[in-house]
């Protein structure tokens, strides 16, 4: 049971995790967008583009859900793989 919950554990940390970076990237993104005054992408992920509403500055944007969940994943595997492997390691060898 204490092996199910680290893993339950790792995988509800690596969903926080994935959702912060995710998050933290479309934040880098957009400034960049906004600083240069241009089209600003992370492929598969985030586009930003500086526009204007009524003479007032706007962010327009897209994001790419598909690649997010894919992000997401991506840190909910390697924080269970670490977690696994943190636990293996841990165990004392039989004698």
């Amino acid at each position: 049971m204490k092996t199910v919950s680290k893993i339950v554990g790792a995988a509800l940390d690596g969903v926080a995790g994935g959702l912060a970076l995710a998050f933290i990237l479309c934040v880098a993104v957009s400034v960049i967008a906004i600083s240069t005054g241009s089209r600003a992408t992370l492929p598969g992920l985030f586009t930003a583009t500086r526009g204007a509403e009524n003479g007032a500055l706007a962010l327009e944007f897209q994001p790419n859900f598909a690649g997010m969940v894919v992000v997401i994943a991506l840190s909910v595997l390697v924080s269970v793989v670490m977690a696994v492997r943190r636990s293996t390691a841990e165990s004392p060898d039989p004698r």
